[in-house]
């Protein structure tokens, strides 16, 4: 199991920053931490490509929010969420890559396959469940239908794109679910 050391110790620092919120949110869904690492370097930089930079930024024109840049045009419940004292919990850290690492789940738990899941994180998971639908499969099947759900996705290779990120960092070892 990954420790809060090794995920600081292989994480470039603008994402080594959320070390425990990683963590904690692989805890919570069984996922690999350094796959989330993954894809919130890809969806943020660690927070460096939102406007304003850090956690409680925005990026996609004002759609995606935070860390993770969880769509508000699809997850109201999540942008409106507040605490007690009235602040926006996807602005928190910790809440955002759980909710980020919640959604990532949901996808790998109805699609059976990481990198469909990744595909669906940013192109939805019906448009990937009506492209494997729609999907003429001759050869390796698997690997033919993952480049056709990566082509719905931002820059056509998300899924590849998050797992080459998260290979640089992970040990060769570590799973990809707990």
């Amino acid at each position: 199991m990954t420790t809060l050391q090794d995920l600081e110790s292989r994480l470039p620092k603008h994402l080594a920053q959320w070390a425990r919120e990683f963590l904690a949110a692989s805890t919570a869904t069984r996922l690999c931490p350094y796959l989330l690492a993954g894809v919130c370097d890809r969806e943020a930089r660690g927070g460096m490509a939102l406007k304003p930079p850090g956690p409680a930024g925005t990026g996609d024109h004002g759609n995606g929010r935070g860390l993770m840049q969880v769509d508000d045009r699809h997850h109201p419940g999540f942008v409106g969420a507040t605490d007690g004292a009235g602040r926006e919990l996807w602005r928190l850290p910790a809440f955002n890559v759980l909710y980020g690492a919640m959604l990532l789940r949901a996808n790998l738990d109805a699609l059976k396959d990481v990198h469909l899941a990744l595909s669906a994180y940013n192109a939805g998971l019906k448009k990937v469940r009506q492209a494997m639908g729609n999907a003429v499969l001759p050869g390796d099947a698997m690997g033919q239908l993952r480049k056709y759900a990566d082509a719905l996705t931002t820059g056509r290779d998300y899924g590849a794109d998050v797992l080459r990120r998260r290979a640089q960092w992970a040990p060769a070892d570590a799973p990809l679910e707990y």
